[in-house]
């Protein structure tokens, strides 16, 4: 006996997703995916890192290059004047004197009443020829000794030289002071448990060279030079004295 047919089935028409749910499924599966762990938590596996990108090389040849700016010459910062030391270091005075920079290479200026730094530019005043006789120590001390410690030059003479506080001379701009340099590297004050021997010496040995007329040094401290030329003398054990000839109006 045959079967009789099957009815037939006709689904309702089901109603189209809305664009909200699209954009949360697309949403959704942007969301990175959870992994089950053992103890039935779950992770998120992050996404893999982006690898930056390199920039183009530089190209080898990029033409000439400007060279650096040359370092100026301290002795562009002197006015330079014809200078006169008009009678002796202990009874004259200075015509035209000229003024030692603050501070250049190899050196720098302190005063030794306050014993602060730079010098007043009225202590530190000289004749043409030994301000440049300073700026040639500095820059010779600078090439032998490029880690420190810089030289310390104290009062030369005031503006017209003349009667000088702390000095029975430095009158006519032909003296200068510098102080000793120290063992440990330290610009500052120094005294005969304190100063490097060696060192100092040095300094004795270039002025000696240079011509000097006299260096003089404390009774504490051991310095040898020629005699007549380097002499103990009271009340300089910080420091030593020195003297160059006359330059006789020398000036740049």
């Amino acid at each position: 006996m045959p079967l009789p047919p099957c009815p037939r089935i006709t689904l309702p028409d089901l109603p189209r997703p809305r664009a909200w749910m699209v954009l949360l499924g697309a949403m959704a599966a942007a969301l990175p995916l959870a992994t089950a762990i053992p103890d039935g938590s779950s992770h998120t596996v992050a996404a893999e890192p982006a690898v930056p990108v390199a920039p183009p090389p530089v190209p080898a040849d990029r033409g000439p290059q400007p060279a650096p700016a040359p370092v100026p010459d301290i002795r562009s910062q002197v006015v330079w004047r014809a200078s006169i030391a008009h009678g002796t270091a202990n009874d004259g005075w200075l015509e035209n004197g000229v003024v030692l920079p603050p501070e250049g290479p190899g050196f720098y200026t302190y005063n030794p009443v306050t014993q602060t730094r730079p010098n007043l530019p009225g202590r530190r005043t000289a004749t043409a020829t030994m301000v440049r006789d300073l700026i040639d120590l500095g820059e010779w001390w600078a090439g032998r000794h490029p880690a420190g410690p810089r030289l310390g030059i104290g009062d030369l003479s005031q503006t017209s030289g003349g009667a000088f506080e702390l000095h029975a001379s430095h009158r006519n701009g032909t003296d200068a002071d510098i102080r000793l340099p120290r063992r440990d590297g330290v610009e500052g004050p120094a005294d005969p448990s304190i100063y490097d021997r060696g060192m100092t010496q040095e300094v004795v040995d270039w002025w000696v060279r240079r011509g000097v007329q006299f260096i003089f040094y404390g009774p504490h401290l051991s310095v040898s030079g020629p005699a007549g030329e380097v002499e103990v003398w009271p009340n300089h054990d910080d420091h030593l004295h020195v003297r160059i000839p006359d330059p006789d109006g020398t000036g740049n």
